[in-house]
């Protein structure tokens, strides 16, 4: 694909006067079945009126964009090579890259090294000026269940995929690394965690475990919340200490120790399972994209993507406790169906998605990231379908005041987004 200025966008909604100031940033790139398999994509910006404020294409898109402080915004490149330092006009002003992704080239001139093998899925920011990135690591486990699916099927040895939360410094020094392997059970087992996911991308033979796809920073304790999306939770730990202070999500298949560090539900509450961009809100609640891949664990029966459609969720932990408790929660239950014969009205997201508190309106931007559809009927599976992305802003009260749909059906034009991220005016 060779991107043109802008993608086909179409907004569905814009009530510009009850939108939160400022752009809204994402990224656009080949979705579904031509993921990774087509090259080119764009980062984008709309404007609160609805209008692109800029769009820029790229041969190797952005994965994720970050707002700083000073007006620039951090941006990581999907090959897990780069992040970037640019002005909202696109100069770039510094740039980092993972050593590992080096070995057969030299990387741009005045690039800093960072010592890791690739970065991948979010970058975020902490109070100091310090980047929080995600890498992995591989390692071998003998004894692991071959199958999610037969709960009698034999045992073998395995290599996961584990995810590490990374902190470094702006020269590129390594100040912390939260192995996951070493924080969870290496033999939980989920319906994703035998994904090929890291196979594609190099790494033979091995099976993405748990698959981080956020981190982010809770400042009132220090402390670092991950989303991991093939273990079906979010999990927080000591940024100082690297203790596991939690673990939110299905109590199904969690083992002790482990099982200690489960939050119990207080009330009514429906777990989120393989979630995106997990935040604490200005009110301390945690939020979080539900995209609901499945909604269960194995052996459990298995929601068909037909029945499903995906949310944002807002949860209040009560640490002393050890409670969780669900508090809000939007699935746009009377919007568009992703196809005629869909028994659940709503949108349903198989992969990728955001949800973020706006600071001033109070309301969410929530990003369905990957709507993927075979033969017309919603998917499960991002590579064997149609793609297409939503990005809609709601208010506290449910109400839309801003949606956008990323599509290219009429050009037979797979794409998705994975994130989108809110500019301040």
């Amino acid at each position: 694909m060779a991107p043109t200025d802008t993608p086909p966008l179409r907004i569905a909604a814009c009530i510009a006067d009850r939108r939160e100031p400022g752009h809204t940033l994402f990224n656009v790139r080949p979705g579904g079945g031509a993921d990774r398999a087509t090259p080119g994509g764009w980062l984008v910006g709309i404007d609160r009126d609805g209008s692109v404020a800029f769009s820029r294409a790229y041969e190797t898109p952005p994965q994720d964009t970050k707002s700083l402080p000073n007006g620039n915004i951090l941006s990581a490149a999907t090959n897990g090579s780069l992040i970037t330092e640019m002005t909202l006009a696109g100069e770039v002003v510094r740039q980092w890259y993972a050593v590992g992704k080096w070995t057969d080239t030299d990387p741009p001139a005045d690039a800093i090294p960072v010592d890791v093998p690739l970065f991948h899925h979010r970058v975020n920011l902490l109070p100091d000026g310090n980047m929080l990135i995600l890498t992995m690591e591989i390692r071998e486990f003998t004894d692991w269940p071959s199958s999610d699916t037969d709960r009698d099927a034999p045992l073998e040895t395995a290599k996961l995929a584990g995810d590490v939360v990374v902190e470094f410094s702006p020269d590129g020094t390594v100040i912390g690394r939260w192995h996951l392997f070493d924080l969870l059970d290496p033999y939980r087992l989920c319906y994703g965690s035998r994904n090929p996911y890291w196979q594609k991308r190099g790494f033979a033979d091995s099976m993405d475990w748990c698959h981080a796809n956020a981190v982010s920073h809770d400042p009132r304790d220090d402390s670092l919340l991950v989303s991991l999306r093939h273990q079906d939770c979010i999990i927080k730990i000591d940024r100082r200490s690297g203790d596991l202070i939690w673990i939110l999500g299905d109590p199904g298949n969690w083992r002790a120790p482990w099982s200690d560090s489960l939050l119990r539900p207080a009330g009514d509450i429906a777990w989120q399972y393989h979630q995106h961009d997990c935040s604490v809100t200005p009110d301390g609640t945690v939020l979080c994209f539900d995209n609901g891949n499945y909604r269960a664990v194995p052996y459990g029966e298995k929601v068909p993507p037909q029945e499903n459609r995906s949310r944002l969720v807002e949860f209040a932990i009560n640490e002393d406790a050890m409670t969780v408790r669900q508090v809000w929660s939007w699935d746009d239950a009377n919007g568009e169906h992703t196809s005629g014969k869909n028994t659940n009205p709503g949108c349903y997201a198989c992969y990728q998605g955001g949800a973020f508190r706006l600071p001033k309106t109070g309301n969410t931007l929530m990003t369905y990231g990957g709507i993927v559809t075979v033969d017309g009927e919603p998917g499960d599976v991002a590579e064997t379908g149609f793609c297409r992305s939503r990005i809609v802003e709601v208010t506290p009260e449910g109400d839309i005041v801003f949606d956008l749909w990323i599509d290219g059906s009429a050009e037979n034009m797979p794409l998705s987004s994975f994130r989108a991220e809110h500019y301040p005016a």
